[in-house]
C-alpha cells in the first residue's frame, strides 16, 4: 500500500513538472531576451522608480498620468521650495493611476510632500490596470512586484503569455518599437518631465473633441476614493504630507457647467481624507497653453501650471510663511499662438487618381460626394450624398471652399454598405466616435499621416458598426503602435509602405 502511495505521488509530482516545466522554459527565454521597449515611452517607468528610490532627503512627488511629465518644470520647483527634490512620477494613463500610487510607495518618507494628480477623466477615477501595459514599461525591472497587490500580481501572471509572445516576435523579426515623435523614451529629462521643446498647440482647432472632460458625480468612483484614502493613510504613516490636485484641463474641452464644477469639488473634498491642492477652476487653462491631448501642456502652459503648483504649495503647506504669494513666482509666457493653417489646395485633374497609386498628397477627386459642415477654421465630413452611397472605394477630400478637411463626423458614413476601402490624407486629425458606422464590408482604412500622436481618434468607438474584418493600414516606420492615442487599436494595424497602397 505505501508502495502504491508512493508511485502515486511520484507520478503526481512529474506530472506537475512535466505541466509547469514548458512555462518555466518560456519564461526563462522570454525574462532574458533583451528589452525590446526601451526606446518607448513606458520605459521611462523604470528610470522613474529608481530616481525615487534612488533619491535622499525631502522630496515632493507628484503622482499621476501623462498630465504630469507634460505640464511639470520641476527645475522651477526645486528653484522656488529649497531643501527640497522634486520627483515627477506620472507617466501614462493605460498604466491606471493606481499602479502609480502603488509604485510610489517605493520611498516615501519623513517630511516628503505628495501630491496625487490623475487626469479628470474615467480611466484614471477609477481602479483601471493593464497589466501588458505595466509588462512592457518595467520589462526585466526587479520592481514591479514587490509594490503590487495579490490581485494585480495574478494579473500580471495570467496575462504574461500576451507581453511574451509580442516581445519574443519582435525580437525574433528585429522590429523593436522605436517610436517617431514626442512619445518616446528619450524626450524625457532627468527629473522625468519631458523636456522636449513643445511650441504651441497642435490640435484641429485647439482642442481634441473627442474627449470631453465632464466633471460630475458620476466620475467619483467610490472603490478608487476608498483606495486613494487608504494611500493617504498610508503616506500620513510615513510622517509624510499629501494632497489631491487637478490635471490642467484644456477650456474648449469642459462639457460641465460652472455650477456642475463647483459641485464636483465639494463632494470631492468631502469624501478625500486630505486637502485639495489647487481650486478646480484655476486648473481649467486657456487653450493656447496646450500641446496634442485636452491635458498636456506645451512648453510655455508648462511654466503657467507650474506657477499655479508653486504659488498653492507655499500657502497650503506652509513653506511660504503660510500665505499666497502677491506676484508669480515665475514669470509666465504669454499663450503662444498656433501658426495659420496652411491650405494646400489639390491640383485639378482629367482623370482621378489610381487608388493604388494614392500615397497621400492632396486630393479633391472625390469631393463632391461629400456633405461638409464648417468646424472652427476647418471643415468636418458630415455625411455622404444619397447618390454615392454605393461606393466601394473612394479618397477622402483634402479642402473644402478654400479649407482643409479635418474632422470626421459621428455616422458621417452610415448607410455605405458596400464601402470596402477608405484612403485618409495628411489633412484630417480627429475621428469622432462610429465615424465608420454603418460601413459593414469595411476591410480596409488607409492613414497617409506619418507622425500618429498628430491624430485624435475616439477613445473606443472609432470601429463601432463596422465590418470585423476592418484593419487600419498605417505607413511602415509610422508611430501609431506605440503612439498616445492609439493604443485602444494596437489589435488592428497594419503596416505598408506609403507610396501606394496595397
Amino acid at each position: 500500500m505505501e508502495r502504491k502511495i508512493a508511485i502515486g505521488i511520484l507520478k503526481f509530482v512529474c506530472f506537475l513538472l512535466i505541466m509547469i516545466l514548458p512555462f518555466g522554459i518560456f519564461f526563462l527565454v522570454t525574462e532574458l531576451t533583451e528589452d525590446q521597449y526601451r526606446n518607448t515611452f513606458v520605459a521611462e517607468l523604470e528610470d522613474k522608480c529608481e530616481r525615487l528610490g534612488n533619491t535622499e532627503g525631502k522630496k515632493i512627488i507628484f503622482v499621476g498620468g501623462s498630465s504630469l511629465p507634460f505640464g511639470l518644470r520641476s527645475d522651477l520647483i526645486e528653484q522656488e521650495i529649497p531643501g527640497y527634490s522634486v520627483i515627477d512620477f506620472g507617466l501614462y494613463a493605460t498604466l491606471g493611476t493606481k499602479v502609480m500610487m502603488d509604485l510610489s510607495k517605493i520611498n516615501i518618507g519623513k517630511g516628503d510632500i505628495v501630491i496625487l494628480s490623475p487626469e479628470l477623466n474615467e480611466q484614471t477615477y477609477s481602479l483601471y490596470f493593464n497589466p501588458v501595459a505595466l509588462e512592457e514599461a518595467l520589462d526585466g525591472f526587479s520592481f514591479k512586484y514587490r509594490y503590487l497587490s495579490f490581485r494585480d500580481n495574478l494579473s500580471l501572471f495570467y496575462n504574461y503569455y500576451k507581453f511574451a509572445f509580442k516581445k519574443l516576435e519582435y525580437s525574433a523579426n528585429g522590429t523593436t518599437p522605436d517610436p517617431a515623435g514626442i512619445y518616446r523614451h528619450d524626450s524625457f529629462n532627468e527629473y522625468g518631465d519631458i523636456g522636449v521643446e513643445r511650441e504651441y498647440n497642435i490640435m484641429d482647432n485647439g482642442v481634441d473633441a473627442t474627449m470631453a472632460i465632464s466633471m460630475t458625480e458620476e466620475l467619483l468612483d467610490e472603490d478608487f476614493l476608498d483606495y486613494v484614502n487608504d494611500y493617504c493613510a498610508y503616506v500620513r504613516g510615513k510622517n509624510a504630507k499629501i494632497y489631491f490636485n487637478f490635471s490642467p484641463c484644456n477650456e474648449l474641452a469642459v462639457a460641465s457647467s460652472g455650477k456642475k464644477r463647483a459641485e464636483f469639488q465639494s463632494m470631492l473634498r468631502d469624501e478625500l481624507e486630505c486637502d485639495l491642492l489647487c481650486d478646480l477652476e484655476d486648473c481649467i487653462i486657456d487653450y493656447r497653453y496646450f500641446y496634442d491631448t485636452n491635458f498636456h501642456l506645451n512648453s510655455a502652459g508648462a511654466v503657467y501650471y507650474t506657477n499655479l503648483l508653486i504659488g498653492n504649495l507655499k500657502l497650503k503647506s506652509g513653506l511660504g510663511g503660510g500665505s499666497r504669494p502677491s506676484a508669480p513666482s515665475l514669470p509666465v509666457p504669454e499663450p503662444p499662438e498656433p501658426p495659420d493653417q496652411e491650405v494646400i489646395e489639390p491640383p485639378d485633374t482629367d482623370e482621378p487618381i489610381p487608388f493604388k497609386d494614392y500615397a497621400g498628397e492632396p486630393n479633391n477627386d472625390y469631393a463632391d460626394w461629400f456633405e461638409y459642415e464648417r468646424v472652427g477654421d476647418s471643415y468636418a465630413i458630415a455625411g455622404v450624398k444619397d447618390a454615392y452611397r454605393d461606393m466601394e472605394e473612394v479618397i477622402l477630400p483634402s479642402t473644402h471652399d478654400g479649407r482643409n478637411v479635418t474632422r470626421i463626423n459621428e455616422d458621417a458614413f452610415y448607410g455605405c454598405i458596400n464601402l470596402k476601402r477608405i484612403h485618409i490624407g495628411t489633412t484630417y486629425r480627429t475621428f469622432m466616435d462610429g465615424a465608420f458606422n454603418g460601413c459593414i464590408a469595411l476591410e480596409r482604412i488607409y492613414f497617409y499621416e506619418t507622425e500618429g500622436y498628430k491624430l485624435s481618434p475616439s477613445a473606443s468607438d472609432l470601429l463601432k458598426g463596422t465590418s470585423s474584418k476592418v484593419k487600419l493600414y498605417v505607413p511602415q516606420g509610422s508611430d501609431y503602435m506605440t503612439g498616445y492615442t492609439w493604443s485602444n487599436y494596437a489589435e488592428y494595424f497594419v503596416y505598408f509602405e506609403r507610396g501606394g497602397a496595397a
